[in-house]
């Protein structure tokens, strides 16, 4: 008999999403964590669209974002789908408080998966920098090793201002900048309150910006916000993936899930809604004793992306005015279902109708 129904190799947003629900189950599994302690080392920002374990782990919600493109500032606002962001740190502690609850669950700190083998009666063999063990099935929620050929990055500053600086009710969701990356660049800022937000400078690029040239475009944004005097409570940093098809090819046994499973969405690297629907999906087929197995991406989804990351990607210059075009005409709510993961026909429609059509047919004509 294996020692675990599953392995969970890293215990990441993906990973812990998963354990989150098994624990309710009596699949038993065991968690494979690096990190010997976690950290509030980053937030996860989206608009709501179902619910999921980690709704009490919800900082603060807002009902309204701005998009500033070259024409103007765009303004949209929702009273049904609100923009949510969730800190790791309430996050982690949260699925670690359902892993100590779960009695076939556990989660080990402190050590890395080696590799994975075939063993006896079906079953994989995991190994570990702390010893081996076995699983029935095994999902590998570990970064992936391949750099993508566009990406998402950001850094990020949460400060606590002496004067009340920010609109604790809206989001600025995008604000488009220019001439730091090869890509398109913009200020993202979540406001918690008037004196407290995160500032965050982000490009889409083929490659990230030099620490220095991030660094530097983030004090000169937070100084033309009127702030003269600040304290920097925690920094933020990071990269996803923005490509069509990234998700790696597994192992014998092996199912990858979050980014390695191809959870960031391409377009946007929007991640945290579709982990949360792969976590579901992973966790009700284990509970009801078949293999894991990811929802497949349908083809239109994949189309969609592909054919917006190439014209991002071949004239960035326009990337600006795209995104103004998309918040200024798209109908309320139809493009943030879509950018967070909706499959839905009228959303995909709206989302085209919104957008200027040549570049685009230029784009679907040239091969993928």
């Amino acid at each position: 008999m294996p020692d675990v129904d599953v392995a969970i190799l890293g215990g990441g947003c993906a990973g812990l999403s998963v354990a989150a629900r098994l624990a309710r189950s009596r699949v038993s599994f065991r968690v494979v964590e690096p990190r010997e302690r976690y950290s509030d080392d980053r937030a996860w920002s989206f608009w709501r669209t179902a619910p999921d374990p980690f709704e009490e782990c919800v900082r603060a919600s807002w009902s309204g974002w701005t998009v500033e493109g070259p024409r103007a500032l765009v303004r949209r606002s929702s009273r049904c789908m609100l923009y949510q962001t969730v800190p790791a740190g309430a996050f982690y502690a949260r699925a670690e408080d359902l892993i100590d609850d779960a009695p076939g669950g556990s989660i080990v700190r402190g050590t890395s998966a080696t590799g994975v083998a075939p063993a006896a009666g079906g079953a994989v063999r995991v190994d570990t920098s702390d010893g081996s063990f076995t699983a029935r099935h095994v999902l590998d929620g570990r970064p992936p090793a391949r750099r993508p050929s566009y990406g998402q990055f950001f850094l990020g500053h949460e400060v606590a201002t002496a004067e009340a600086i920010f609109d604790p009710c809206t989001v600025p969701l995008m604000h488009f900048r220019r001439g730091y990356s090869a890509g398109v660049d913009f200020l993202y800022i979540l406001p918690f309150a008037r004196d407290r937000a995160l500032v965050e400078v982000t490009s889409f690029a083929p490659a990230r910006p030099s620490r220095e040239v991030f660094a530097a475009w983030l004090a000169d944004e937070i100084a033309a916000l009127g702030i003269r005097s600040h304290d920097v409570l925690r920094e933020e940093a990071g990269a996803l993936p923005m490509e069509v098809g990234y998700a790696e090819t597994p192992a014998a046994g092996v199912t990858r899930i979050g980014l390695g499973g191809g959870a960031a969405r391409p377009s946007t690297g929007y991640a945290f809604q579709r982990i949360q629907a792969q976590a579901d999906a992973l966790a009700a087929a284990l509970a009801s004793g078949c293999a894991p197995r990811l929802p497949a991406e349908r083809p239109m989804t994949r189309f969609m992306d592909r054919v917006f990351l190439q014209v991002l990607a071949t004239a960035p210059e326009r990337g600006p005015a795209l995104f103004e075009s998309l918040f200024r005409n798209a109908p309320p709510e139809r493009l943030e279902r879509f950018l967070s993961g909706s499959t839905r026909a009228a959303d995909r429609l709206s989302v085209m109708a919104a957008l200027p059509p040549l570049p685009f047919l230029r784009a679907a004509a040239r091969p993928a």
